[in-house]
């Protein structure tokens, strides 16, 4: 009997389970697509560096979905107890009847139980079909062939099971805890509570207004100011932005109301006077939650855009990482110098096969008798203060002849400079502002001696060779061949190779590990057992690496920011669902006083509008200055473009955040429909 209760019950309020139905359905897709990478790779032709890649992918969402079935555990808690909320006289009428708390209970229980039934069986279903698309995306983003076919993930299905059946036994728990908690008298008079105002003083809500836009733009001036050394004052600036932030709707509610009310004009207007003072009653009793979703969508926004950010940008360096099919390079302590003669033999104690080779270039870093020490003011001005070390670095010079075989494998024209021109520039893109910014103020310098005229006013970014990181110059001098002095030590040295197209390049490098190890063994022994760094990379590792940096980012960020949203728009629907119980009254009184049903419909979609977008417009502000300062960093991987990520962002939520707001206002004239 009970069990076919609690069936009528679930049919009956059908569109009050919407907004629940659909959150956990939409949880559990998401938890099982983004927990069933390690199937993918039965239908996709990977290497081994990418399938370990996709293993790291996997550990990494399993490490997150602890951390996320905890947040949606929270989630699907608050969205059961709204519930509750509006069954209250319900549960009061069967207490009435004489229906025992424990009968009651059993009925939520069976009520719980056939809607995490349901939604499990959908959440999966989609989760199935979303995950077929997440492995052409997959796919597409290591450029790997795709042999299709359907895949079904045992072990995602197993974990999303396990994790959601924790999530209802303890909803079970705290629907029977809940129900034996409330008294009679409670369940029967159940939404007939008024809001009072938290800060009744109005010029006391203007002043913290003052003060909560005060804090946020000081903190938003302190991290940009930081630039890229925010992150390591988080201490101080999440503090500042969340206090600035539940000042600012704290105080909202303390004089919008009547700082409206002066606008005669448009406090009179249509329903308006209505819908404000609900709007002021809602910001007012829920103006905690309100900056909860607020810097909730703050995460959200700048999870989203920085994961799809930071994976075109990594795309987009590719070509400029990988000039050359392999690079073999040494970095030389300046207090053990070693000189150009001593490296340049090393193609000879290789003996390689000439036909493997379609082409090789040598780029020689000397060091100079400047440091960067020489630009601190500018350095500081924009960079902040780095590390002492940094200023004890030398400026690197690099031989024109050698960089013009640089610049035609990256088919740019070759330069020329007279005997007094030098040319000054980076291959680091985070350095970029502080090079235009010397070559802009900064007409000449002084190396070795002889005084040169810097005489580019600007310059493209080029690697010295194929490298995983994505600069291998900080702050350089090209100068002509001859203004290097004989017996100038080394900073660095690259070879860099173009093998001929039936050379496997994985294969190649191979081979070279063990012929290198013996020629850093000659080396050690025989130059006077310089400390030399040695390193070797291919394109293939580089791509290889960089694409899968770009597929664990870009993951990351879409299943945290689509967590991160769909519970901040859950939390708002769920309020204002909540809220349209509580005032049925009086939406009943404006219907008898004959306002239309047009009007009323149009001051529900204002309401909703003004609580819906209020966080969000704030969270945005939020993340413009937030997605510059991370922005600072996903530099260092290249040059970067926020419109598209932008876009790619404003779809998701207009998507999603959009769904919700509808759903809420179909699901509140509803409830008001409801006699």
């Amino acid at each position: 009997m009970y069990f076919k209760l609690a069936i009528q019950n679930v049919k009956k309020s059908f569109k009050d389970y919407m907004i629940y139905f659909l959150t956990l359905a939409f949880s559990i897709c998401l938890f099982y697509s983004f927990n069933s990478f390690q199937a993918q790779q039965a239908v996709m032709e990977l290497s081994q560096g990418q399938a370990d890649i996709i293993d790291s992918v996997m550990l990494i969402m399993k490490i997150l979905s602890v951390f996320v079935a905890i947040v949606l555990g929270f989630l699907v808690i608050y969205a059961n107890n709204f519930l509750i909320k509006r069954r209250k006289k319900e549960l009061g009428l069967y207490t009435l009847l004489g229906m025992p708390k424990n009968h009651i209970s059993r009925i939520l229980v069976y009520e719980t139980f056939i809607v995490g039934l349901v939604s499990l069986i959908v959440g999966l279903l989609s989760g199935f079909f979303l995950s077929q698309l997440l492995t052409v995306i997959t796919a597409n983003l290591f450029e790997a062939n795709l042999n299709y076919s359907f895949i079904f993930s045992l072990d995602a299905m197993l974990l999303t099971i396990i994790a959601f059946a924790l999530i209802f036994l303890v909803i079970m728990i705290f629907n029977t805890l809940i129900l034996n908690r409330y008294k009679l008298i409670d369940l029967i008079h159940a939404g007939q509570k008024n809001e009072t105002l938290k800060i009744k003083n109005i010029y006391i809500s203007i002043l913290l207004f003052i003060v909560s836009l005060l804090i946020l733009g000081y903190t938003y001036h302190y991290a940009l100011s930081l630039g890229i050394n925010a992150l390591v004052h988080l201490n101080i600036i999440a503090p500042l932005g969340i206090l600035g932030t539940v000042l600012f709707f704290m105080s909202l509610a303390g004089f919008l109301l009547r700082f409206v009310q002066s606008s005669k004009s448009l406090y009179y207007r249509k329903l308006n006077m209505f819908v404000l003072r609900q709007v002021n009653a809602s910001i007012n009793s829920n103006f905690l939650s309100m900056s909860i979703v607020c810097i909730m969508l703050l995460f959200s926004i700048g999870a989203l855009a920085t994961g799809s950010n930071l994976n075109r940008t990594i795309n987009n360096t590719l070509l400029y990482a990988t000039p050359y099919d392999y690079t073999y390079s040494a970095y030389i302590d300046p207090e053990h110098p070693m000189y150009a003669e001593d490296f340049t033999h090393m193609s000879e104690q290789l003996k390689l096969n000439p036909k493997d080779i379609k082409e090789e270039a040598f780029v020689h870093e000397y060091c100079s008798d400047i440091t960067t020490k020489t630009y601190q003011k500018q350095i500081e001005a924009l960079l902040g203060e780095p590390d002492s070390s940094f200023y004890e670095q030398s400026i690197e010079v690099i031989p024109l002849s050698e960089f013009n075989k640089l610049r035609k494998q990256y088919d740019l024209e070759p330069i020329r400079l007279k005997n007094d021109e030098c040319y000054f520039f980076t291959s680091i893109e985070m350095l970029k502002e502080l090079i235009d910014e010397i070559i802009a103020k900064e007409k000449e310098l002084t190396l070795y001696g002889k005084p040169l005229r810097i005489s580019n006013t600007d310059y493209e970014l080029i690697n010295l060779g194929t490298s995983s990181n994505t600069g291998t110059a900080a702050l350089a001098v090209v100068v002509n061949d001859d203004a290097i002095p004989k017996g100038t030590p080394l900073y660095s040295v690259y070879w860099n190779v173009t093998l001929a197209d039936s050379v496997d390049i994985q294969g190649f490098d191979d081979y070279m590990s063990t012929k290198i190890n013996a020629y850093q063994y000659h080396q050690a022994q025989e130059v006077n057992n310089q400390p030399v760094s040695y390193s070797s990379v291919t394109s293939e590792h580089v791509k290889e690496n960089s694409k899968g940096l770009a597929v664990i980012m870009t993951y990351i960020g879409i299943y945290l920011g689509l967590i991160f949203l769909m519970a901040s728009a859950v939390i708002l629907a769920l309020q204002q669902l909540s809220q349209a119980s509580d005032n049925k009254q009086r939406y009943l009184i404006l219907n008898k006083l004959g306002a239309e049903k047009r009007m009323v419909n149009q001051s529900i979609l204002f309401q909703l509008s003004i609580y819906f977008f209020m966080p969000l417009l704030l969270a945005v502000v939020h993340s413009i200055v937030g997605i510059q300062v991370v922005n600072s960093i996903v530099v260092a991987f290249g040059r970067s473009d926020l419109f598209i990520a932008s876009l790619f962002t404003g779809g998701i939520i207009l998507l999603i955040y959009g769904a919700y707001f509808f759903i809420t206002y179909i699901g509140y004239k509803s409830i008001l429909s409801k006699r």
